[in-house]
Parts: C-alpha cells; structure tokens; sequence
C-alpha cells in the first residue's frame, strides 16, 4: 500500500509541476533569477549608454553615426529584455 501511495504523491508533484510550468508560475528561486538577469540587463543598458553614447560626445570619434547606432541598438535591446523580465509592475 505504501508504494501505492508513493507512487501517486509522485505523480500528483508531477503534474502540480507541468502545470506550474504551463500556467507561467514560476518557483521563488526561478523568480529570484530572473529578477537579477532583468537587474543584469537594464544595468548593461545604462553602462552601455554612458560608455559608448556619452563618452563619444566628449571624444573624437572618426564615425560616430554607426557608434550611436549600434550602441542604440544596444541600450534599446538589453534595456527591452530587462524590462520584459522585470515582475516590478506598477500598480494602478
């Protein structure tokens, strides 16, 4: 009988799991995660930002046009993704 049971508390964390995956519920150690990769990318956006776009302006930079595009570029990206990522919404 033990097994029995065993065996269905296995399958009921199973598919509380699948269904945690398939409705976005994330685990707080998975939230953790992301919330410091979201933290990681809007950070390398701002480091980008004053690194590249800042610094040419002060700078004598030959081709500054494809600076600011690809540093734009760049900025927008990481800053798109950290946003996307980020669970600090605001609340109405």
């Amino acid at each position: 009988m033990s097994t029995r049971r065993e065996r269905a508390k296995a399958q009921n964390r199973q598919a509380e799991s699948q269904l945690a995956t398939v409705t976005g519920v994330l685990s707080p150690q998975e939230n953790q995660r992301k919330e410091k990769l979201a933290d990681f990318l809007i950070d390398v956006a701002k480091y980008v930002f004053t690194g590249v776009i800042i610094t040419s302006l002060f700078n004598d930079v030959s081709d500054k046009t494809i600076l600011y595009v690809v540093g734009m570029g760049i900025v927008v990206s990481a800053l798109w993704g950290g946003l996307l990522l980020t669970s600090k919404r605001k609340e109405k």
